[in-house]
């Protein structure tokens, strides 16, 4: 007897079977919402231990996304590329920051998401994929860090003491505090000097308040004689000053006469040059006319008439000839 199966029954049950498993999948993985989640990268600076594919991200405590990669960064090894997927609906701004924090004893940890208060909106830099949200490291990083820092500087305090405190350090220790005992003992048994020493000291502290005193009045004296001596001083400035003053117009005085010299001396370089040499044709002039005056006087004496007739250049009269006495 043959069975009367619907094999295309049969196929559209299984169909609508994938279908449910698929869609129930998809449920599971979204964690039973509908919501819509934007991609964001934290890249962390210390150790991401208990963090995984998958972890919570939460906004202040409260569930707002997931993990999706957890990767160390190519280019820089010493920090941890985190990508996130975030609900759209919660508000990223650039002063939001990352934090990582442990889930009780379990060992895993989340990522917690603070601030973004009126702040800037987060963009993407150049050369990412999506915004870059800033890391802030762990209390516990922080706490691990100090302590490492702490334990570094009290291995290096420890290794310095026990440098101070080897034997010979510790043998010359000793010996300063037997010297100390020594120097305690000597003092003990110079007590008496001691005390004399101090009484001379309070004596030498008087006689030297005395001079202090003294030196005072000293101080005050020699400012008054300072005093007395500005006066003079400045009377001597004054006297200078006046000095000054005599010894300018002395000056004045000495370049007038130069110049009053200097002119005589072109004055005499004119008469040299120009009334000299007219007072010498003068002279020799008058020379010749007095040297003519007496020719003719000697003329007058010894021949008067030719006052009347002329000199012995003029012509014979008749019968003056030569030969007229004969």
């Amino acid at each position: 007897m043959e069975s009367k199966v619907n094999y295309s029954v049969v196929g559209l049950f299984v169909l609508l079977l994938v279908a449910a498993s698929a869609v129930t999948a998809w449920w599971l993985y979204s964690g039973g919402s509908t919501r819509q989640y934007s991609p964001y990268l934290v890249y962390a600076t210390d150790s991401v231990s208990g963090l995984n594919a998958d972890s919570r991200v939460y906004f202040n405590g409260v569930d707002v996304g997931y993990i999706d990669s957890i990767q160390i960064d190519q280019s820089n090894p010493d920090k941890i590329r985190i990508r996130l997927s975030i609900d759209q609906a919660v508000p990223i701004r650039a002063n939001t920051t990352a934090q990582l924090q442990s889930q009780g004893v379990t060992g895993l940890s989340v990522l917690n998401l603070k601030g973004g208060k009126g702040g800037k909106a987060l963009f993407t830099p150049a050369g990412e994929c999506c915004p870059v949200i800033d890391y802030e490291p762990s209390l516990f990083s922080k706490l691990e860090g100090g302590l490492n820092e702490t334990m570094v500087r009290l291995v290096s305090i420890s290794e310095r003491l026990d440098g101070l405190l080897d034997a010979d350090n510790v043998d010359a220790i000793d010996q300063t505090l037997a010297n100390l005992n020594t120097i305690s003992t000597a003092l003990a048994e110079e007590r008496g000097e001691i005390q004399s020493l101090i009484r001379n000291a309070a004596r030498t502290m008087e006689h030297t308040a005395d001079l202090t005193a003294g030196g005072e009045k000293l101080v005050a004296q020699a400012d008054t004689t300072l005093r007395s001596l500005d006066g003079a001083i400045s009377r001597v400035s004054s006297t200078m000053d006046t000095f000054d003053q005599t010894a300018d117009r002395v000056a004045v005085a000495a370049e007038s006469t130069v110049s009053f010299s200097r002119a005589g001396e072109r004055a005499a370089d004119q008469i040299s040059e120009q009334t000299l040499p007219e007072i010498s044709l003068l002279i020799r002039d008058v020379r010749a006319l007095s040297h003519r005056l007496a020719t003719f006087t000697n003329t007058l004496d010894e021949d008067p008439s030719q006052v009347v007739f002329g000199g012995s250049n003029r012509a014979s009269g008749p019968g003056e000839g030569p030969g007229a006495n004969r």
